[in-house]
Formats: structure tokens, C-alpha cells, sequence
């Protein structure tokens, strides 16, 4: 985000706070699509990614009186956002096996954009596939990490302010996820 509309964005925070709805509409405009993208790493279903977004922003509503200015927004926001998926986990995962749902452009297209061959665009959605297996396969701590660092790109310091942990704690996990990671796809190295 950038930091004119970072301003805005803590602007609009305040106006919420005193009860704008106007004001939160507007943050949801601003987070809506990031806050999706993090919860379908999560959910692996669209629809499902969906269904919690929307449960997140409504959570933020009804919570943002307790929200502390001193901390960012966002880094709020995906918290809630990472409790509500972590209930979804709980309550889903033993009825139903996992979907794993990639996202097209990590193998088909090679980082010049242009296509591959068949054989090696297969090779790749397989290689994907066990690679999603295997962050699945993590113990939640460190799955939890590796899906907020590695594929949401976030700094260590906000994951560990939604994880309640010190930063050492997360560049632990980190560290030991990948190398159970590394363990896991050695087949494919």
C-alpha cells in the first residue's frame, strides 16, 4: 500500500472508529482483495475464501473500538482474518479432504511469459501440487509462517505481532519449515 494511502487508510480508521460506515466501506475497498488472496492460502476454496472475508471485515467492524492506533491496520485485519481460518480449519478439515487449488500462472507461464512446453508445464503443475501437499503437511505453527512470509510476503515483524510471538520465534519456524519442506520435495529437486 502505498503511503499517501496508508495515511488515508489510518484516516479512515479513526472515521470508523467514530462510527463511519462511509469511512469503513472505504477500507474494505482498500483491504478487500488482500485479505481473500491471504485467506484462500489458507482455505484453498474461492468460495470458502469468500464466505471469511466477508466474516473478517464484519469481526473488524464490531472489534475496532478495541483496535490501538500504534498498530498497522493491516497487520490487525489479517489477524482476525487468520483466526477465522484457523476455526474454518478446525471445523472443515475433518470432514472433508483438502482441495489444493494453484494458481494457474505459477506453471503455466515461464518468468519471461512465454509458454512452455507441454511436458515441462505438467512437470511443474505436479512439482506445485506436492509443494502445496507439503506446506499442508506442516505442523500448523510452522505452516502458519511459511504461508504468511513466503507466499503473503509479509515482514517477520508483522507476522509475529498476528502470531503474539517474538520475531526469533518466527524466523524459528520459518527455519524449520523449510527445511521439512526441502525433506519433503527432495523427489522433486
Amino acid at each position: 500500500m502505498s503511503k499517501v494511502l496508508a495515511m488515508e487508510g489510518e484516516r479512515w480508521v479513526e472515521q470508523a472508529r467514530n462510527g463511519s460506515h462511509e469511512a469503513f466501506g472505504r477500507l474494505m475497498d482498500a483491504y478487500y482483495s488482500r485479505v481473500w488472496r491471504f485467506l484462500l492460502k489458507w482455505v484453498k476454496n474461492r468460495d470458502d475464501a469468500e464466505e471469511l472475508t466477508q466474516e473478517t471485515f464484519l469481526a473488524a467492524w464490531r472489534a475496532l473500538p478495541g483496535y490501538r492506533a500504534g498498530s498497522q491496520f493491516s497487520t490487525w485485519l489479517l489477524g482476525i482474518a487468520l483466526n477465522l481460518a484457523r476455526n474454518h480449519h478446525n471445523r472443515t478439515v475433518k470432514k472433508h479432504s483438502r482441495d489444493v487449488e494453484l494458481d494457474e500462472t505459477l506453471y503455466v507461464e515461464t518468468p519471461s511469459g512465454h509458454d512452455v512446453e507441454p511436458e515441462s508445464r505438467y512437470q511443474r503443475k505436479e512439482t506445485m501440487i506436492a509443494l502445496q501437499q507439503a506446506i499442508d503437511k506442516l505442523p500448523e505453527d510452522m505452516r502458519e509462517v511459511m504461508i504468511m512470509v513466503k507466499l503473503e510476503g509479509m515482514l517477520l515483524d508483522d507476522v509475529a505481532s498476528i502470531l503474539g510471538v517474538p520475531s526469533g520465534t518466527v524466523k524459528s519456524r520459518l527455519s524449520r519449515a523449510k527445511g521439512k519442506l526441502i525433506e519433503e520435495m527432495a523427489h522433486y529437486l
